[in-house]
């Protein structure tokens, strides 16, 4: 009963001075959504660069080379083919920038042209929509044909079926045979926007005539990392000096992300909870203010039988009260301002976490006891006969 009383007479005050009830929760509401906006973005930007690393699936290790004096890339694909105890799959990794790419009257320029074996798909974890993958035989015989990401086949052939159609890459005509399923819903600059060709092509629509790089599939974490331990210790007898090679994993570019993501999360997490901080000073210092107003209520009450504990808790439920409505309001506009802020900066629209939520309001409502502390203490020590001498 004592909390419930304590708790109608804060609601009494804050609506009493609705505007300044509101002034004062003003930094809390900014704190609140400030730090759920800003860990919410944080959070989705993330998640979305690791729906990116994981489209070209996980535990793939990436192999490059670089050197003008030795070329050892068909001993280093027979290498790591082999050490199948670890790899599942290996394909050659060159790529490079495409354009003038035609079908009848469309064109479309600046798309990723990959180089390939028949283990491309399967290594890079594609999926085919529809018609076939590269083959043996396709390789082997240099057969000019391609495979479309959503976004090329979308821009070049529409609704009409791609699959066994001859179109035109710089110059040179090629029969579609098949088209990877969507993984970015077509968009440009994405998984989607790329095509994939022979490796043994690459002299004829490449400046380039060798292969520099591969990427293998591993068959789990243990077997991803003593597979890179084994490839540079190849790479090591065949190398003096390891600028000349590189080995990694997209394991460890995902791992070093998520951790690089709860230190920048507690960082910016930290830069807006000093607002938070500065809503608590406000809260204490309306408090105050209000105790210096009711002097002769506090002095009332005492005079007629309350407590230090009774004065003390009115007071930090009215502060409590105070900043968990501010905190509310917060969260609610942290939630519109995630969506808003997603849909704009990554094109998502974003939900903060109920971790999040629950924590920002909770600590809401902790800063405004912890701040209110101080007001209520001084409160509950004015003297009952003091207290009832002020107008």
């Amino acid at each position: 009963m004592v909390f419930i009383r304590a708790f109608n007479m804060a609601m009494k005050s804050i609506f009493t001075n609705k505007m300044r009830s509101f002034l004062t929760m003003l930094g809390i509401i900014i704190g609140v959504s400030s730090v759920i906006i800003l860990v919410t973005l944080i959070q989705g930007y993330t998640a979305k660069q690791m729906e990116t690393w994981y489209m070209m699936a996980r535990n793939t290790i990436s192999i490059n080379i670089w050197s003008d004096n030795l070329n050892i890339s068909d001993e280093l694909f027979e290498y790591t083919s082999g050490l199948s105890e670890h790899i599942t799959s290996i394909t050659p990794n060159s790529q490079t920038w495409s354009n003038n790419i035609k079908y009848r009257s469309k064109s479309i320029d600046d798309t990723t042209l990959h180089y390939g074996n028949e283990q491309f798909t399967n290594t890079m974890g594609y999926d085919i929509e529809s018609g076939r993958d590269i083959s043996f035989a396709d390789v082997k015989n240099r057969v000019k044909v391609v495979l479309l990401g959503e976004r090329v086949r979308q821009e070049l052939f529409g609704l009409e079926n791609a699959i066994g159609k001859t179109m035109k890459i710089m110059g040179e005509e090629v029969t579609v045979i098949g088209v990877y399923k969507a993984r970015a819903n077509g968009e440009r600059w994405s998984h989607d926007d790329m095509m994939v060709m022979p490796y043994t092509l690459m002299r004829t629509f490449s400046p380039y005539d060798s292969i520099n790089g591969y990427i293998a599939q591993a068959k789990d974490n243990e077997s991803t990392e003593k597979a890179i331990e084994l490839i540079r210790a190849f790479l090591a007898t065949k190398f003096n000096q390891d600028w000349y090679y590189n080995v990694y994993s997209q394991n460890e570019w995902q791992d070093e992300m998520s951790e690089q993501t709860k230190m920048i999360s507690m960082i910016v997490g930290g830069i807006a909870g000093i607002s938070l901080m500065v809503g608590g000073i406000g809260i204490m210092n309306i408090m105050l203010v209000s105790v210096t107003e009711r002097t002769r209520e506090i002095g009332i009450r005492t005079a007629i039988g309350a407590k230090r504990l009774d004065i003390i808790i009115q007071f930090l439920i009215e502060a409590a009260t105070v900043s968990a409505f501010g905190g509310f309001l917060g969260i609610l506009m942290g939630v519109f301002g995630s969506a808003l802020a997603g849909a704009a900066l990554i094109q998502r629209v974003l939900i903060p976490s109920p971790v999040i939520m629950t924590g920002a309001f909770l600590f809401s409502a902790i800063l405004g006891i912890f701040f209110g502390f101080y007001p209520a203490n001084k409160a509950s020590k004015l003297h009952p006969i003091e207290a009832l001498r002020a107008q």
